[in-house]
This record gives C-alpha cells, sequence and structure tokens, in this order.
C-alpha cells in the first residue's frame, strides 16, 4: 500500500479518510532531517521528540517549507504546552496543507478536544497514549469523536510505570487500547516503535495477535518488516475465502458465526489495503 508518494524534501501528501484507518506504519522524522522521502504508509514530520529545545523555531519552519510541497502530518507537543501551543499555531496557518496530527502525551479527551478546536474542521487526531492516567483514560480519548486512531508511546509509558519492554509485562496495556479502540468504533491502535529493524516483522505479527494494525517507525529499514506482518498473508487470504464460500456437510457449533466474521474482516481488510 502506497498513502502518499514522497517527492524529495517533501512530506507525505495527505492521505484519504479511509487510508488513515489502514494506514500500518507511520514514520516519526525529524522535520531537520535532510530527506523525507519514506516508503511507510505516512510521514509524520515530529515536532516534538524530533527537535531539540533550542531549534523547535527551525524546526517548525522546515515544516512549513514542506507543507509547501505536499500536506504533511504533524507530531505536536502536549496540549496546553508552549510548544504545543505554537504546533497548533502553525497547524491554522498550514490549514488545507495539514493532512493531520499525531497528539504526543494525550492525558484525556479534553487534550483532543482543545486540539481539535485548534486546528481546521477535521483535522484527523491520532492521540499517543504514554502514560498511566492516560491509559486509564483511553476508552474516553477513543470515544471522542475527533479522535481517529490510538498510538503507544512505549517509552515513555515504560518511563512511567517503570514497565519492562517485554512482551508479557506490556500485554496488558496494549489490550487495553485495542479494547477502547474496539468499544469507540476506531480502527485497531498503532503500536510503538517497532525496535531492532531484524525484528520488525516479529513485532508486527506480535502486535497483529494483540489487535494493533500498524506501528510506529523511526528507521525506514524497519518498513518492509512492518508491512509483511500487518498485511494478511496470501495463504491466509485464499484460506478466509475458501471458508466463506463452502458450505458445512454437517451442524456447526457457537464458533462457526464468530469464524465466519474473523474471515470476512480478514479479507476485507487484504482488499482495502491492495486497493490503496
Amino acid at each position: 500500500m502506497t498513502i502518499a508518494h514522497t517527492p524529495a524534501g517533501a512530506a507525505s501528501a495527505a492521505p484519504a479518510p479511509a487510508r488513515v484507518d489502514l494506514a500500518r506504519t507511520w514514520m516519526l522524522r525529524s522535520p531537520l532531517a535532510g530527506g523525507l522521502e519514506t516508503a511507510a504508509d505516512v510521514l509524520v514530520l515530529d515536532l516534538e521528540d524530533g527537535l531539540p529545545a533550542g531549534r523547535k523555531a527551525e524546526g517548525r519552519d522546515r515544516a512549513r517549507a514542506a507543507a509547501d510541497e505536499a500536506p504533511v502530518w504533524l507530531r505536536i507537543s502536549a496540549a496546553g504546552t508552549r510548544d504545543g501551543e505554537a504546533d497548533l499555531a502553525l497547524g491554522r496557518e498550514l490549514d488545507d496543507r495539514l493532512a493531520g496530527v499525531v497528539l504526543a502525551m494525550c492525558a484525556g479527551p479534553a487534550d483532543v478536544a482543545h486540539v481539535a478546536a485548534s486546528l481546521p474542521p477535521g483535522t484527523p487526531i491520532v492521540a499517543m497514549v504514554e502514560s498511566a492516567a492516560a491509559l486509564l483514560a483511553a476508552p474516553a480519548i477513543a470515544a471522542h469523536p475527533a479522535t481517529r486512531r490510538l498510538a503507544f508511546g512505549t517509552g515513555d509509558f515504560r518511563r512511567d510505570t517503570g514497565m519492562a519492554a517485554d512482551r508479557i509485562a506490556l500485554s496488558w496495556p496494549r489490550a487495553q487500547l485495542v479494547v477502547a479502540s474496539a468499544a469507540a468504533g476506531i480502527a485497531g491502535p498503532i503500536d510503538g516503535p517497532c525496535g531492532p529493524v531484524d525484528q520488525a516483522r516479529d513485532a508486527a505479527v506480535h502486535a497483529v495477535a494483540m489487535g494493533f494494525t500498524g506501528t510506529l517507525a523511526l528507521q525506514d529499514a524497519a518498513v518492509p518488516g512492518a508491512h509483511a506482518g500487518f498485511t494478511p498473508s496470501s495463504s491466509d487470504v485464499d484460506d478466509a475465502r475458501s471458508l466463506l464460500s463452502s458450505t458445512p456437510d454437517g451442524p456447526v457449533d457457537g464458533s462457526y458465526a464468530p469464524t465466519l466474521a474473523r474471515a470476512r474482516a480478514l479479507v476485507e481488510r487484504a482488499e482495502a489495503l491492495a486497493a490503496l
């Protein structure tokens, strides 16, 4: 899938609404970086962690220049902070050259409401859950009408909670984000950065098993593996289609209808990804 074609030095073009929900890889890139081309589904210019404190204004200038080439996604600093307000001012200035925002350190639905009210109407918001308090507020964050997806900020979450990086330790918070997203009727959440490049596919496969549908990324070399992990395999799609087209020979039990629903969802996702 290609959500945006990125000419040299330009950020990703604005994805169509459905593509925001389907995007598998979200590349966080400092606007100070020399090149902004990426194979990721969405390129996000990182105005938060991607800029040292003394170069925030310069980074916003670079993002403004990139938006002259194509609409940009911005990762903005926490709502209500000085940097966050400056990032929102840039978003308002960009207007239709703003494709969407990834809201760092989202503390609750009030943060989403503030960002939504501060930006052009309908701007997609991906809310990053990065603390224990935000995790407990995840159902309300996901349910806000302006929230398109949740994202898991694993590094800051681990710093806040003291949890280790292993999968067992993080399985409960990951499950909470998946359940909150499903209950709110939005697309599955975006996982934290996929770690070492050689583990990108395995990390994506695990994330899919948890119910995630995408990941943040920091290196382009991780994108092919992440895409492979988040895209239904041809054999799984064939098996699902075979199940959907067959008629059971005998009686079925209570697992039959849920199995059909999962098969249908897998085929629909595969077809949607292939169409992008």
